[in-house]
């Protein structure tokens, strides 16, 4: 690689401008609390001996001046600050003996009048909130900062809808545009995702749909064993305008398009405008027009910025890759109330037997045989069902419109599978029901109704993050857990699509990725056990590419739906920051009452080193984002500073308070031991975060 490359040039300067910014806003963040402390105590006549930026441990340190009274000083340890008054000591065993005893009375030794517990309670107190007071100010500029700078983020509108959801049962639907979350203005995606926190109750939903007009909706969030945080089940809104960085989503996606395909693509500025000869306004048209000619090509016509000439590609079916097996039908998980299933009598825990007399259904394919049906005209079916009680019975079930792509696993590693003709959602179990005796699968013997444990894709580029339940092995990429913390269907219908083998070892590692071309994997390793077989048993399954079932939405990379939102002046940037850090100081109170119930995980918390990526994925998408990530922070830090925890601010406001109203300070045996106990506490929490950070503890 030349250094003097201009490409590099600017790629270095980039990644220099992003390790800035993210340096000089945590350490602002840290500056401006300890700022507070030191401000209020100098104004109240204390001597501050030390102003730390990182700690000084054993004395090592980057640098240090005098200046005055104060020795300001970065230290090695980046872990912090810290401002040194004369008379406070945060070590509890060096508390005795500083002027008050345990009676209350005075020691002998008066206390220096420049000392910090010289002064009276209200000005010690207003010393130990000021660093609080100052994260919240702070995050108010930051927010007021973004909205001047402007905040282009994602629009708060419905792509998708994940069949057996909240919002599936709800009946939102794809295009559905917010307008307001709990009679609050929806500004942007994450708006919605930030009221799912606190929301068990129910949001309620102001919707603009397009050809209805404004209906409200209440949403009830859910949150399973295994997901971080509530969800609704609802993606963001692709755009027409295919995306500018990558035009096909996949690597086997693009191997499915011819070579005149791929160039006529690679033409910048395309939007899509018309699917077979249909004029397309709404993504949801797209996947309507496409979705009627399922497994078939369609032609798509583009425009493009600037340019009178239409684009026209033919754009092919894409095979999904499966296995050869079927595997087991699981219950119904849920039914929603607008459909001819639900009027019928069909209830969750209910297990679907056979459709218009077929049986042996395959659950990952029942969606698009459901959908061929409607493009052929069928109104309804005829489904065998079994129910709860071991009876069964057959119901003549009216479809509904599809409006809703039928796939949805790729959301989330635990989403059943389902159809909105139906109105039924279904779960997967990982038991085989049968293998295709005509496919090399089947002559590998694998036992029907063994239970798959692991699956293993062999010769594969790890998919996900250490951090989870997977791991790498010598010959892959393993998935343990599987139908406990993740679900068949989204290691078949999402994972294995196109997951890429490993590049050859050449020893070349300058070649480009045009120069290695994309190869998926070949075989996956199945982990059985039940059915007779003794223990555990590994299977080699070769990975086919299906006849009959097919990608629905042909792996077009549409540029997601986004708006810039900008104040219009220096007092609503104000209004709109300080309402900003009201709602994320909300959100963070909500968040930890939610930890302490078990509502959301305590997984999902996270160390410096989550804190710093965070802050690079925020200034990388530009300067109004990642502000208000430090607005998010600075709120953050301010409301976990609050918190009546001995050594936090909030534990020393606890025990000012006791000494304020009592006269005299708490004893100090329990003040020791709650120091303590305050100071483990902190640091146990600190291992944990750091734990997650680097993988020792898996966050799923």
């Amino acid at each position: 690689m030349n250094i003097f490359d201009p490409e590099t040039l600017s790629f270095l300067a980039t990644i220099s401008y992003l390790v800035l910014l993210v340096l000089i806003g945590i350490n602002m963040l840290i500056i401006v609390h300890e700022f507070g402390h030191f401000a209020v105590a100098r104004a109240c006549g204390v001597r501050c001996d030390k102003f730390y930026i990182w700690f000084d441990f054993w004395g090592l340190r980057f640098f240090r001046f005098k200046w005055g009274d104060t020795e300001y000083g970065l230290g090695v340890f980046p872990l912090g600050g810290y401002v040194k008054m004369l008379g406070q000591e945060d070590n509890p065993s060096e508390i005795q003996g500083k002027g008050i005893g345990d009676d209350g009375t005075e020691n002998a030794e008066p206390l220096p009048p420049d000392s910090y517990l010289a002064k009276s309670v209200p000005q010690r107190m207003a010393i130990i909130v000021a660093g609080v007071v100052m994260n919240f100010l702070f995050a108010i500029v930051c927010g007021a900062g973004a909205y001047l700078v402007g905040i282009t983020d994602v629009a708060p509108a419905v792509g998708n809808v994940i069949p057996g959801s909240p919002a599936w049962q709800a009946d939102l639907q794809p295009g559905d545009r917010i307008a307001a979350i709990n009679g609050k203005p929806a500004r942007t995606f994450d708006d919605l995702r930030l009221s799912m926190i606190g929301g068990e109750r129910g949001i309620q939903l102001s919707i603009d749909r397009p050809g209805v007009g404004r209906i409200e909706q209440t949403v009830i969030p859910r949150k399973r064993k295994t997901d971080l945080a509530p969800s609704i089940g609802v993606t963001s809104l692709p755009t027409l305008e295919l995306s500018s960085e990558r035009k096909v989503s996949s690597d086997y996606a693009a191997d499915w398009l011819d070579s005149a395909a791929k160039e006529e693509l690679k033409k910048p500025d395309l939007k899509l405008v018309e699917v077979d000869g249909t004029p397309i306004n709404e993504y949801a048209d797209y996947m309507r027009a496409q979705l009627r000619q399922i497994g078939k090509p369609i032609t798509c016509v583009f425009a493009q910025k600037e340019a009178a000439e239409r684009v026209s590609v033919e754009i092919p079916a894409i095979p999904m890759r499966e296995l050869g097996i079927r595997f087991a039908m699981g219950p119904i998980t849920m039914v929603r109330p607008d459909s001819d299933a639900f009027q019928q009598g069909i209830e969750s825990g209910d297990t679907i037997l056979s459709i218009d007399g077929i049986e042996d259904i395959d659950p990952m394919r029942l969606s698009q045989i459901v959908l061929r049906k409607q493009i052929e005209g069928q109104t309804s079916v005829e489904l065998a069902v079994k129910k709860e009680d071991g009876t069964e019975k057959t119901y003549t079930v009216e479809l509904l419109s599809e409006t809703i792509i039928p796939q949805g696993s790729g959301l989330s590693m635990k989403d059943p599978l389902g159809s909105t003709a139906l109105g039924l959602a279904w779960e997967m179990l990982p038991v085989i029901a049968a293998v295709d005796p005509g496919l090399p699968v089947g002559r590998l013997g694998l036992p029907v109704g063994a239970t798959v444990e692991a699956v293993e894709f062999l010769n594969s580029i790890a998919l996900l993050s250490s951090t989870t339940f997977t791991e790498t092995t010598k010959d892959g990429f393993r998935f343990t857990s599987v139908g406990d913390k993740i679900d068949l269907p989204f290691i078949l219908e999402f994972l294995l699509q196109g997951a890429p083998q490993k590049p050859p070892t050449d020893g070349d590692t300058e070649k480009s990725k045009e120069e290695t071309p994309f190869k998926p994997i070949e075989t996956v390793r199945l982990t059985l056990s039940g059915a007779g077989i003794d223990g555990k048993q590994d299977f080699d399954v070769p990975v086919i590419v299906a006849d009959d079932w097919f990608n629905v939405d042909r792996g077009l990379a549409f540029r997601t739906e986004t708006m810039l939102f900008r104040a219009e002046n220096l007092g609503q940037a104000l209004w709109l920051g300080t309402d900003k850090m009201i709602e994320y100081s909300f959100v963070i109170f909500v968040s930890l009452h939610r930890l302490v119930t078990g509502e959301v995980s305590p997984k999902a918390l996270g160390g410096p080193v989550t804190i710093v990526m965070v802050a690079w994925s925020f200034a990388d998408q530009g300067f109004g984002k990642y502000l208000l990530f430090l607005c998010l922070i600075g709120a953050n830090l301010a409301v976990l500073n609050l918190l009546p925890i001995p050594v936090l601010d909030g534990g020393h406001l606890v025990f000012l308070t006791y000494e304020g109203i009592f006269r005299k300070p708490p004893n100090e045996t329990v003040l020791i031991i709650l120091s303590y106990l305050g100071l483990a506490l902190i640091l146990l929490l600190m291992v944990w975060a750091l734990s997650l950070d680097f993988g020792f503890v898996k966050r799923f």
